[in-house]
C-alpha cells in the first residue's frame, strides 16, 4: 500500500514538472507530450486545419486550450504507463516559438503481439524539406527499441502522396488496402494499410 502511495505522487510530481526532451537531434527538440503544451497544440491545430484534412476529422474543440488541457494529461498518463509514446516536435530551423510536428505511437501492445500504430502531423509551413522524416525515422527506432516492438502499423488516405512518400522513406511496406477503414470529417474513408518490422 505504502509503495503505491509512492509510486502515485511520483508520478504526480512528474506530471508537474516542465516538459522533457525525449529524442533530440540536429533539426528537432521532441518532447514528451505535457500539459504546459495546451495552448500551442490548440494554435496547431487552428494554423493547419486545412492542411490536416487528410488525417484527421477537424472539430473545433481542436483549436481550443481547454481541450488540451483535458486531453493531455490523459496523453501523458499513457505515455507514463507504457501504453503509447506522445512526441511534441519543435524545429531547429525555424524561430517562431511554435509546434512544428506531432508523432504519436498509439496502443503499445507487449506479450505475444509487440506492436503500436503511428501518426504524425507536420506544420504546412514545414513540409516539403525532408524534416518530417528526419522527426519521425530516430522516433520509430527509439520508441522499437525502449518497447520492445517488433511492428510498427500505419495508415494513410489513397491521395495521401505525401504520407505514402514519407512511410515508403522509413521502411514501412504496403500490407493491404481496407475499405471504409475510418470515418474523416463525417465521411467513411478507405485506408492503405502498413507496417515496419523490426530489422
Amino acid at each position: 500500500m505504502i509503495q503505491t502511495a509512492t509510486l502515485r505522487i511520483a508520478r504526480q510530481s512528474e506530471a508537474q514538472a516542465g516538459p522533457k526532451v525525449w529524442l533530440e537531434n540536429d533539426d528537432w527538440w521532441l518532447y514528451e507530450v505535457h500539459t504546459d503544451f495546451a495552448a500551442p497544440y490548440a494554435r496547431f491545430h487552428a494554423r493547419n486545419r486545412h492542411h490536416l484534412r487528410m488525417a484527421m476529422t477537424q472539430t473545433p474543440e481542436l483549436e481550443q486550450t481547454d481541450y488540451w488541457q483535458s486531453e493531455l494529461p490523459r496523453r501523458q498518463a499513457a505515455m507514463q504507463a507504457g501504453q503509447a509514446v506522445h512526441l511534441v516536435g519543435y524545429s531547429k530551423r525555424s524561430s517562431s516559438g511554435e509546434i512544428a510536428c506531432l508523432n504519436s505511437f498509439w496502443a503499445i501492445e507487449h506479450g505475444d503481439f509487440r506492436a503500436c500504430t503511428i501518426s504524425f502531423m507536420v506544420d504546412e509551413s514545414m513540409q516539403g524539406r525532408g524534416l518530417m522524416y528526419n522527426a519521425a525515422a530516430p522516433a520509430v527506432r527509439e520508441v522499437m527499441s525502449r518497447h520492445n516492438l517488433h511492428r510498427v502499423m500505419a495508415t494513410h488516405l489513397p491521395e495521401n502522396l505525401r504520407s505514402a512518400q514519407l512511410l515508403r522513406r522509413l521502411g514501412f511496406v504496403v500490407e493491404g488496402y481496407a475499405r471504409d477503414f475510418v470515418m474523416i470529417n463525417g465521411k467513411w474513408r478507405d485506408n492503405v494499410l502498413l507496417s515496419l518490422l523490426e530489422s
